[in-house]
Protein backbone atom coordinates (compact mmCIF):
# COMPACT_ATOMS: atom_id res chain seq x y z
CA UNK A 1 0.00 0.00 0.00
CA UNK A 2 2.80 2.25 0.64
CA UNK A 3 3.85 2.22 -2.68
CA UNK A 4 0.35 2.59 -3.95
CA UNK A 5 0.41 6.01 -2.04
CA UNK A 6 3.89 6.92 -2.89
CA UNK A 7 2.96 6.21 -6.83
CA UNK A 8 -0.59 8.48 -6.63
CA UNK A 9 1.46 11.38 -4.55
CA UNK A 10 3.80 11.15 -7.64
CA UNK A 11 0.76 11.18 -10.00
CA UNK A 12 -0.63 13.71 -8.11
CA UNK A 13 2.43 15.77 -8.37
CA UNK A 14 2.95 15.10 -12.22
CA UNK A 15 -0.87 16.43 -12.24
CA UNK A 16 -0.24 19.61 -11.18
CA UNK A 17 3.26 19.63 -12.79
CA UNK A 18 1.17 19.94 -15.83
CA UNK A 19 -1.54 21.83 -14.88
CA UNK A 20 1.08 24.43 -13.73
CA UNK A 21 2.08 24.53 -16.72
CA UNK A 22 -0.26 24.52 -19.13
CA UNK A 23 -1.61 27.68 -17.05
CA UNK A 24 1.92 28.95 -17.79
CA UNK A 25 1.12 28.52 -21.20
CA UNK A 26 -1.98 29.86 -20.89
CA UNK A 27 -0.83 33.25 -19.63
CA UNK A 28 2.19 33.13 -21.95
CA UNK A 29 -0.98 32.74 -25.01
CA UNK A 30 -2.67 35.30 -23.57
CA UNK A 31 -0.04 37.78 -23.17
CA UNK A 32 1.66 37.25 -26.82
CA UNK A 33 -1.88 37.58 -27.78
CA UNK A 34 -2.74 41.18 -25.99
CA UNK A 35 0.79 42.68 -27.22
CA UNK A 36 -0.10 41.87 -30.42
CA UNK A 37 -3.19 43.44 -30.11
CA UNK A 38 -1.23 46.42 -28.93
CA UNK A 39 1.26 46.61 -31.46
CA UNK A 40 -1.51 46.22 -34.25
CA UNK A 41 -3.15 48.91 -32.52
CA UNK A 42 -0.33 50.89 -32.27
CA UNK A 43 0.49 50.43 -35.87
CA UNK A 44 -2.76 51.33 -36.98
CA UNK A 45 -2.53 54.43 -34.81
CA UNK A 46 0.56 55.59 -36.83
CA UNK A 47 -0.87 54.47 -40.11
CA UNK A 48 -3.80 57.32 -38.82
CA UNK A 49 -2.35 60.35 -40.37
CA UNK A 50 -1.37 58.25 -43.83
CA UNK A 51 -4.65 57.19 -44.35
CA UNK A 52 -6.01 60.72 -43.21
CA UNK A 53 -4.09 62.21 -46.13
CA UNK A 54 -5.24 59.53 -48.46
CA UNK A 55 -8.73 60.58 -47.79
CA UNK A 56 -8.12 64.43 -48.17
CA UNK A 57 -5.82 63.45 -51.36
CA UNK A 58 -8.31 61.53 -52.83
CA UNK A 59 -11.22 63.97 -51.96
CA UNK A 60 -9.19 66.73 -53.69
CA UNK A 61 -8.48 64.86 -56.80
CA UNK A 62 -11.98 64.24 -56.54
CA UNK A 63 -12.69 67.77 -56.38
CA UNK A 64 -10.62 68.84 -58.87
CA UNK A 65 -12.31 66.33 -61.53
CA UNK A 66 -15.50 67.80 -60.41
CA UNK A 67 -14.61 71.28 -60.77
CA UNK A 68 -12.86 70.63 -64.30
CA UNK A 69 -16.00 69.20 -65.21
CA UNK A 70 -18.67 71.81 -64.40
CA UNK A 71 -16.45 74.42 -66.45
CA UNK A 72 -16.28 72.35 -69.54
CA UNK A 73 -19.93 72.41 -68.69
CA UNK A 74 -20.01 76.07 -67.93
CA UNK A 75 -17.76 76.68 -71.32
CA UNK A 76 -20.09 74.51 -73.21
CA UNK A 77 -23.30 76.17 -72.02
CA UNK A 78 -21.32 79.81 -72.19
CA UNK A 79 -20.78 79.07 -76.03
CA UNK A 80 -24.30 77.92 -76.76
CA UNK A 81 -25.61 80.87 -75.31
CA UNK A 82 -23.27 83.40 -77.28
CA UNK A 83 -24.28 81.69 -80.61
CA UNK A 84 -27.92 81.69 -79.61
CA UNK A 85 -27.26 85.30 -78.58
CA UNK A 86 -25.59 86.05 -81.76
CA UNK A 87 -28.40 85.13 -83.89
CA UNK A 88 -30.67 86.71 -81.65
CA UNK A 89 -28.71 90.25 -82.01
CA UNK A 90 -28.97 89.79 -85.92
CA UNK A 91 -32.76 88.81 -85.90
CA UNK A 92 -33.17 92.07 -83.02
CA UNK A 93 -31.31 94.69 -85.36
CA UNK A 94 -33.13 93.37 -88.64
CA UNK A 95 -36.56 94.03 -86.75
CA UNK A 96 -35.13 97.57 -85.35
CA UNK A 97 -33.99 98.47 -88.38
CA UNK A 98 -37.91 97.62 -90.27
CA UNK A 99 -39.54 99.26 -87.68
CA UNK A 100 -37.75 102.23 -87.87
CA UNK A 101 -38.10 102.33 -91.78
CA UNK A 102 -41.75 101.44 -91.03
CA UNK A 103 -42.16 104.28 -88.21
CA UNK A 104 -40.45 106.95 -91.19
CA UNK A 105 -42.75 105.43 -94.14
CA UNK A 106 -46.23 106.27 -91.80
CA UNK A 107 -44.18 109.45 -90.77
CA UNK A 108 -44.01 110.49 -94.64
Amino acid sequence: MGDSLKDLLEAEAEAEAIVTAGEKERDQINQKALDDALDMDRQFKNRLPEMHQSFIDKAQERATQTIAEMKLRYDERNKTLRELAGKHEAEALERAIALILASEQANS
